[in-house]
Parts: C-alpha cells; structure tokens; sequence
C-alpha cells in the first residue's frame, strides 16, 4: 500500500507545482484553451492513478477510487458557484482569483487529509457514525432542492469576516496586507481565501462522509478528494462562462448524496455491489449535465 501513497504524492506534487507554475505565467485574463488542457491533464492523471489502484487493488478497489472521485468532482463543480459568489463580494479581479483558489486549493488539501483520518478513525472506533453520517447526507441533500441564491449564500460569514479583520483596499490586487499609515491591514484578497477556507470545510462535512459511504481505505478517499479538488482552479477559470447552464447539477447532486446516505444507513441490511454504486453516480451525474444543457438550449 505504501507504494500506492509514493506514487499518488509524485502524481500530485509535480502536478500541482506544474499547476502554479501555469498560475504565475498567465496573465490576469488566462487563455481558456491551456487551462482547458490543464483540466484534461487533471482529468487524465486521475485515470491513470485508477489503473495504478487497479494494479495494486484489484477491480474492486479501482471501482471505488472512480465512484469516489466522479462523486467529488460534481460536488466540486457545484461548490464553484459559491466562489463565485465570494469573489464578487470582495471584488476580487481575474488574476487575483486564481491566486485565492490556488491558496484554497492547497489549504483544502490538508483539511481534507484531517477530515479522512479522522472520519475513519471514528467509523472504525463508532461503528453506529455510519448512520449518523448518512442521515447528515440526506438532510444536506435535503437543503440542495433549496434555490441556489439561498444555498449559496454567505453573507453572514462574510460579514462576519469584515468585522473581525481590519480590511483596507490595496493597489496591489495580489497582496494579502497593505501598509496605511504606522499599520497594517489585511486586503480583501486575504479576506476571501480565509473565507474559501473556511467554506470548504463546511464542503468538507459533505463530501467526506460520502467518500467514506463508498470505501474506508484511506488511499482510496483522501485520492479521490485531492484528484476532485487539485484543478478546481484552472477549472473555475473554464466553467466561469459556462456555470449557470449546469443549472440542474445541485439536483442531480442531491440525489447521488441521497443514494449514498440511504446506502450507508442501511449498509448492515443489504450491501450494494459496488459496480452498481459506480454506475449508478456516474449516470446521474452524467445525466443531470446533459439534462441540463438540453433545457437551456430550450430556453433560448
């Protein structure tokens, strides 16, 4: 298994420093095209490392790294509408965006591994916080049938936010504290990837448990999570113009943490084959996009 882990960390430290390279070499208006390719790239490197579990697993356990990671994914996709909404309140520019998502990247990326250990640390120890994690599932999947205004809504927080830091506007769009007078004061930049943080752990309280409906390995989840948010960013910057005709993706999301908090509450009872699982999430969210796209072009 440790060579499972050797390789997913080369996987993803070259990747992502190939990832920021690209962030400082692009300009404040990005060229959709690379970033397109570099959501290939993301996308592709994720296959790969799944034939690698294959190798090291078997069939069963590349099955659920996929089921995990197209489960991550739609989530992520989903989540980007809230960042959208976080960079809008703190006027945050182009360039200055790819900057906090790759901060939130990052950042996510260590909460995640917390959360993991953590949640199968506790699964192992409680066995009876499988059904609390799949009645949490079904209630948040409850609230995504919710307008997407009221869903992502954060204004509570970022007030919140205004009010325990000094924030001052900067001429520097990319610097986190700014000199006025004899202090310092933090910048809406450094404001928003707090907040970003700060949200994707509420994301985390998701997605987590919903991994860990499908598999308690630990490779296996905390891959699944990083392949899922690991180009968030390049994928935010191609999904920008294209994010509001995915305008049923919150559904067919919901339906899928249905799917797996019911199976989790019931995983004693009756056991769903995991290929089943796999085909199931993936036709729906495949679906829901489609479904989606069909409807707006009716619309127009």
């Amino acid at each position: 298994m440790w060579q499972l882990w050797g390789i997913f960390l080369v996987i993803i430290t070259v990747g992502l420093y190939a990832d920021m390279v690209l962030a400082k070499a692009q300009h404040a208006q990005a060229n959709h095209r690379s970033h397109a390719y570099m959501v290939i790239a993301w996308i592709s490197l994720a296959a790969f490392f799944g034939l690698l579990v294959y190798f090291f697993l078997g069939q069963e356990g590349a099955l659920k790294f996929f089921t995990g990671y197209v489960l991550e994914l739609s989530l992520s996709v989903d989540n980007l509408f809230v960042f959208m909404t976080i960079f809008s309140y703190f006027h945050i520019v182009n360039k200055a965006q790819q900057k906090a998502l790759t901060y939130g990247m990052v950042g996510a990326m260590v909460m995640r591994m917390v959360f993991v250990f953590m949640g199968i640390t506790l699964l192992n120890k409680f066995k009876w916080l499988m059904h609390v994690f799949g009645v949490m599932l079904i209630v948040s999947a409850i609230g995504m049938f919710k307008s997407k205004e009221q869903r992502g809504s954060t204004g509570n927080l970022l007030t919140k936010m205004k009010t325990f830091l000094k924030i001052r506007h900067s001429n520097d769009n990319l610097a986190f504290f700014t000199k006025c007078g004899h202090g310092w004061y933090a910048t809406p930049l450094l404001a928003c990837v707090i907040t970003i943080e700060i949200v994707d752990i509420i994301f985390a309280v998701d997605s987590v448990p919903a991994v860990l409906s499908i598999t308690k390995i630990p490779i296996l989840v905390y891959s699944s999570n990083v392949f899922a948010i690991i180009g968030l960013r390049s994928l935010y910057i191609c999904l920008t113009q294209l994010i509001n005709k995915f305008h049923l993706l919150q559904y067919g999301i919901a339906v899928n943490l249905i799917f797996v908090g019911t199976n989790m509450i019931f995983s004693e009872v009756y056991h769903i084959p995991t290929i089943v699982s796999t085909m199931a999430i993936i036709s729906i969210f495949l679906g829901t996009l489609a479904i989606s796209c069909l409807t707006m072009k009716r619309r127009h």
